[in-house]
């Protein structure tokens, strides 16, 4: 089964880059102006013998304004959904600050361990330089653990490439949704996806930021070109970006909790919903879609018709 690289997915799947939302420095640069011919990937779900249909548009957590306006096949596929899907409410989550700091503190290291004491003098100081160049560092943040500093290298990514969280997909739905007063279907929480990262032992957890700080500018170009990928919505030059064969224990373990379990639970709520008869308009992070074991695939082996529209 091919697998997804986490260095070049996690932006899309999870939404942990809204967890420094505002801490970031953005370059002060001309806008980027809208590209008119964006045509980014939308599936739609149905089954013979029911009139419901599920829209399955993958996200993007941060983006630019180049996204915008979205082309009208996507917003005619949100206009006849009674429904739109998230992973979570971010714009709800983000009003509680209280319980953000609450799922935050189980990343910070037990006996006043720092997280220098996990990884290299030179690693260190070469992470330390790539957020402050970002805005992103605090000397608060050495006693968090090496997860935390993963997911932080992941956001300085995001904001070396130019992108903003405010952009996201996922963000301009639930703002048009609540807008709109379409309900919102939650998937998951925040709080299951902070367990999920927090759960990772420690020697998975160094060996993801080891090689988020060794691959960095890598990273960020794979970004970058993952980002234009996305606008056209090829779906094959998107899974040859996004997916690839595990190649060493913590890459596949990082998969499995982070993407094979979550489609399950996540194809298993939106079928749900389909049975309940709501048309349902699904925007969670595009990793979680396509390819082998995405929502997609495990649909249509439920005997679902899947079919991109433009």
């Amino acid at each position: 089964m091919k697998k997804t690289k986490y260095l070049k997915y996690l932006v899309l799947l999870l939404v942990f880059s809204f967890l420094f939302v505002g801490c970031g420095k953005k370059k002060e640069e001309a806008k980027p102006e809208p590209i008119p011919d964006n045509t980014p990937l939308l599936l739609e779900v149905t089954k013979e013998g029911t009139e419901n249909k599920l829209y399955l548009f993958g996200s993007i957590h941060a983006a630019d304004e180049s996204m915008y306006p979205l082309p009208d096949y996507v917003m005619d596929a949100y206009k006849k959904s009674k429904a739109i899907a998230v992973e979570f409410d971010l714009i709800e989550y983000t009003k509680d600050l209280s319980s953000q700091m609450a799922l935050l503190s189980q990343f910070v290291l037990p006996n006043g361990e720092k997280v220098s004491d996990y990884i290299d003098q030179e690693r260190y100081n070469q992470g330390v330089e790539i957020l402050k160049n970002a805005g992103l560092y605090s000397p608060v943040f050495d006693v968090y653990n090496p997860m935390f500093w993963f997911s932080l290298m992941e956001n300085a990514a995001v904001l070396d490439a130019d992108l903003d969280e405010k952009y996201g997909i996922d963000n301009y739905f639930l703002e048009q949704a609540k807008e709109d007063e379409k309900e919102i279907i939650e998937l998951e929480s925040a709080e299951y996806q902070y367990n999920l990262l927090s759960g990772f032992d420690y020697d998975a957890q160094v060996y993801l930021l080891t090689h988020s700080i060794d691959e960095y500018d890598e990273a960020k170009e794979a970004l970058l070109e993952l980002y234009k990928s996305y606008k056209k919505g090829n779906e094959k030059e998107l899974e040859k970006l996004l997916l690839e064969e595990s190649v060493d224990e913590y890459t596949k373990e990082y998969n499995d909790k982070l993407i094979t379990i979550r489609n399950q639970n996540m194809a298993k709520s939106l079928e749900e919903s389909l049975i309940e008869g709501k048309d349902v308009f699904c925007t969670v992070g595009l990793a979680h879609i396509i390819g082998e074991g995405g929502i997609a695939d495990l649909l249509e082996q439920q005997g679902y018709t899947i079919q991109a529209i433009k």
